[in-house]
């Protein structure tokens, strides 16, 4: 913890956190440079692991022994009438996370995504042309984390304006369950938070995501 807090402040980390992690956001954001001695993120996870053989980077508090995932053996979206009903080619076998997504080669993690930058490009143009965009966490996600999330937004000018003008304070509240997460809306974009859920939202806290598709097709008008 010691390495990883220096590592934070002399990478310029909390310097950056400090000034652009705010609401409203302070300016445009400057493009980010790679340094290797500057990666918090493969030392953490490498400590984690030293005591934690188990440990799941997208969903940060599972131990040993690790639950059974219900998509191995016999996928449901393999299924040749799942993959009819969601007009996907019948022929390929679904894998989950697969590979060769991407043709081209290089952009982010070498994956071949050689596509604009959405938070800048594409992203901004969706939401002014539904108003109705969102975008989630979880707070056990060691992959996509919040933080992360709300400074790509901070960043982003959408219908006339650049990021959201004030922080996300409004819980999300699902009868019989209590406060699950917290949610923000501004200028046709949603963020929400989800409480003790993982990556996968829908595997970990299906409550909420069961929120996020009603407020997607406007049954709802807030989380």
């Amino acid at each position: 913890m010691s390495s990883l807090r220096s590592t934070h402040e002399s990478c310029g980390y909390q310097k950056f956190i400090d000034q652009y992690l705010v609401f409203p956001p302070s300016g445009v954001q400057p493009a980010a440079s790679t340094n290797y001695e500057c990666d918090v993120f493969n030392s953490a996870q490498s400590a984690i692991k030293q005591i934690n053989s188990c440990f799941n980077i997208y969903e940060v508090n599972q131990t040993c022994p690790t639950p059974v995932d219900q998509l191995d053996g016999s996928p449901y979206f393999d299924r040749s009438d799942v993959k009819a009903a969601l007009h996907a080619p019948s022929t390929p076998a679904w894998t989950e996370c697969g590979n060769g997504v991407f043709v081209g080669y290089g952009g982010p993690e070498n994956e071949g995504d050689n596509s604009a930058d959405p938070i800048q490009h594409v992203l901004p143009q969706v939401v002014e042309a539904t108003n109705r965009v969102l975008v989630a966490n979880g707070d056990y996600d060691m992959i996509i984390i919040t933080n992360g999330t709300l400074l790509s937004i901070q960043n982003m000018t959408w219908n006339g304006d650049l990021g959201f003008q004030s922080a996300p304070s409004q819980p999300i509240n699902i009868p019989s369950h209590g406060v699950m997460g917290i949610q923000h809306y501004e200028r046709g974009l949603m963020w929400s938070e989800t409480y003790e859920s993982g990556h996968m939202g829908p595997e970990y806290q299906a409550q909420v995501s069961y929120r996020h598709i009603q407020w997607l097709l406007g049954h709802i008008d807030s989380l």
